[in-house]
């Protein structure tokens, strides 16, 4: 009796370890599968900013337009300038949304410009963060949520 209730103790003892292996896997399997997602909308939010940038001047460091049309494929961008007191260092920002439903992606991309005395560009800076749903704080987080960054400098 007492070698029964010894083996029963280590088979449960194995078993319970086992399990907590697999839920570890499990939970970092769910963020490896949603990492690429993450990444790619991070990407996307940085080729957006540059096509606006380099090809069509929108982030300019005098009075920035607020909303550009068609800047990332078929969706409008609305361009927040943000003041943080910061001068000579101009900062916009704006957020980007990618497919629908289950699919949704987003990106929010801040530009910042570094300006000298004579109101030339000496830097600019683009950080991308990407996420696998949609922006947060939003109602509909899945989970796990996955942020990935890309950052631009030029």
């Amino acid at each position: 009796m007492m070698y029964a209730v010894l083996f029963i103790t280590v088979v449960l003892t194995i078993s319970m370890g086992i399990l907590d292996i697999a839920l570890r896997q499990f939970a970092i399997s769910s963020v490896n599968r949603e990492s690429p997602r993450a990444l790619y909308a991070a990407d996307a939010g940085l080729d957006c900013a540059f096509y606006g940038d380099i090809l069509n001047g929108y982030f300019s460091t005098s009075t920035p337009d607020t909303t550009h049309v068609g800047l990332c494929g078929a969706n409008d961008v609305t361009v927040i300038p943000i003041d943080r007191n910061s001068n000579p260092i101009v900062w916009q920002e704006f957020m980007v949304k990618f497919g629908s439903g289950s699919e949704l992606l987003c990106a929010k991309v801040s530009v910042k410009k570094d300006v000298n005395a004579n109101g030339d560009i000496t830097l600019t800076t683009i950080d991308s963060r990407g996420y696998n749903t949609d922006c947060p704080p939003a109602a509909s987080l899945r989970f796990p949520l996955v942020e990935r960054g890309l950052t631009a400098t030029y």
